[in-house]
Parts: C-alpha cells; sequence; structure tokens
C-alpha cells in the first residue's frame, strides 16, 4: 500500500483535489459507505477542536471505520513521548493518523518517521481539509470552480494559505485583503504563483475589502 501524506494541500494535483471533490458528492449520494471498513484513525491533537474532531469520527463511521482520540494530556507530543517515537508506535495500531498541532514542523517530524500516512488536521502553516470542504461546498452551489472568482477577507492565516493554494490550483481566481502585518507570507504567495501561472489563475492582494469583495463570486470572511 502506497504512503501519502496530506501535509499542505500543495501535496495534491489538480486531478487528485478534483476526484476527492467527486468521491465526495458520490459519499454524500450514500454510495460505497464500507470504503474503510475495519481501518482506524488517530485523531492527534495538541490543541481543542469541535467541528474537525467531529468531522472526521463521523466520516469514519459512515465509511466503517472507527477512531480513537488522543488528547493533549495522554501524550504529551514532544514532551512525554517524543515525535518519532510517537509516530513509529502509532504506525504499529493505526492505518493513518491526523494530527492537529501548533507546529507544522511537528507534522513534518511526524510524517517523516510515521509508516502511515499523516493528515493535517490543523497547524500554524495551513488546514488543507478546510481548503477541500470548501471547495466541494463551492463546487455545489456553483456548479463548476475553475473561472470562479474568490475572495479573503481576513488576515493570512493558515485558512487563507491553504485556499490560495487549492485555488490556485483548480483554476479559481483569489483575491485576498489582509491589514497591514497579516499580509501572505512571501514563500505561500510564490508557491501559490507557480500553481497560477499553469492553471491560468490571477492573484490579487490588497487591504482593501470593498476592492477585493468587487465582481467576486464568493466572498470568504474570517
Amino acid at each position: 500500500m502506497s504512503r501519502k501524506s496530506l501535509l499542505s494541500i500543495a501535496d495534491l494535483s489538480t486531478d487528485d483535489i478534483l476526484s476527492l471533490i467527486e468521491s465526495a458528492i458520490s459519499l454524500k449520494q450514500g454510495k460505497g459507505k464500507a470504503y474503510l471498513e475495519g481501518k482506524s484513525l488517530a485523531l492527534l491533537f495538541e490543541k481543542p477542536s469541535l467541528r474537525t474532531r467531529v468531522s472526521f469520527e463521523i466520516a469514519m463511521w459512515q465509511l466503517g471505520g472507527n477512531t480513537i482520540y488522543l488528547s493533549p494530556d495522554e501524550v504529551g507530543l514532544g514532551k512525554r513521548e517524543q515525535i518519532p517515537d510517537i509516530a513509529r508506535t502509532l504506525s504499529r495500531y493505526v492505518n493513518s493518523i491526523v494530527a492537529r498541532t501548533f507546529s507544522h514542523q511537528v507534522l513534518e517530524v511526524l510524517a517523516h518517521y510515521a509508516s502511515v500516512p499523516v493528515i493535517n488536521g490543523l497547524s500554524d502553516q495551513e488546514h488543507p481539509c478546510q481548503a477541500l470542504g470548501d471547495l466541494l461546498t463551492i463546487y455545489e452551489k456553483k456548479g463548476r470552480l475553475k473561472g470562479l472568482r474568490l475572495a479573503f477577507i481576513g488576515d493570512s492565516n493558515n485558512v487563507a494559505n491553504s485556499l490560495l493554494l487549492a485555488t490556485s490550483l483548480v483554476g479559481i481566481d483569489f483575491t485576498i485583503a489582509s491589514p497591514p502585518g497579516y499580509q501572505t507570507k512571501k514563500e505561500i504567495l510564490r508557491h501559490a504563483q507557480e500553481f497560477a501561472s499553469q492553471s491560468g489563475t490571477h492573484i490579487f492582494c490588497t487591504s482593501e475589502p470593498h476592492l477585493a469583495a468587487k465582481d467576486v463570486d464568493i466572498v470568504y470572511t474570517d
């Protein structure tokens, strides 16, 4: 079995994202409910969560699998238990790991030492599963992705980073309005611009919310 972790939305290709959206629509229609029968997922959370935890637990149950939730006190990520040891130990018990961490570097170490896929459930850098869910909603509401225009209003945080990369991959023009001092990091912007040049999309950064929201198809606020 191939091991492919999802730490950044950039770990997926355009075809990967479109395939995931098609699969999600099919699953919402009640098809293929036992895809993950007999599979186990560890939820390794440094940060508390409502939506992320419930989403993964319900999804695994609906697909025939099961989850085990590991709170900060139970594991002591990088304190009571060293990250490489956690990765190796969990790999012997579960089929995949969802990690919700303060530092993106923790995810990278987990993925390096784990022999099972590691999924980013949120880090300080990205929230790829959120972006995938957002793209699914946009597709359901608009009937397409390519050629749409989206405005993100708010500080350029982990959600904005993943959404920027995701929209650049699937052909959605992206405008972000962030206050001074909260703009998109240069490395994320450079990466997104590489995708945009391939998909033919445009990225525009501003500090003016009204300018960003003018003539767009979707407004995303934070």
